[in-house]
């Protein structure tokens, strides 16, 4: 299950490396992080649209060099930094 899934991530991220900027690594590991967090309390499908959606939404805000700096940040920075694109993508659901 885990392989598929794997598969499936880098198939996704490939294709969506088109239209995104980031980096494909950042990308990686922005939608490992939220998929992650979010599926607990989404489920699955949810949290899948929710983190892609928040992955553009960030994308469009910030260069790879700005993500990072933003995710050394405390943590209570971070969620302020990127609340909009969290905000956003909750009312998509």
């Amino acid at each position: 299950m885990t392989k598929k899934f794997n598969i499936l991530l880098i198939f996704f991220l490939f294709l969506s490396s088109k239209v995104l900027s980031f980096s494909p690594e950042i990308e990686q590991q922005i939608y490992i992080g939220c998929y992650g967090n979010s599926k607990q309390y989404i489920g699955p499908e949810k949290a899948k649209s929710y983190c892609l959606c928040t992955l553009k939404k960030l994308n469009e805000k910030f260069t790879d060099d700005q993500i990072n700096e933003i995710f050394r940040q405390k943590p209570e920075d971070i969620i302020e930094s990127t609340k909009f694109a969290s905000l956003y993508c909750e009312k998509k659901l």
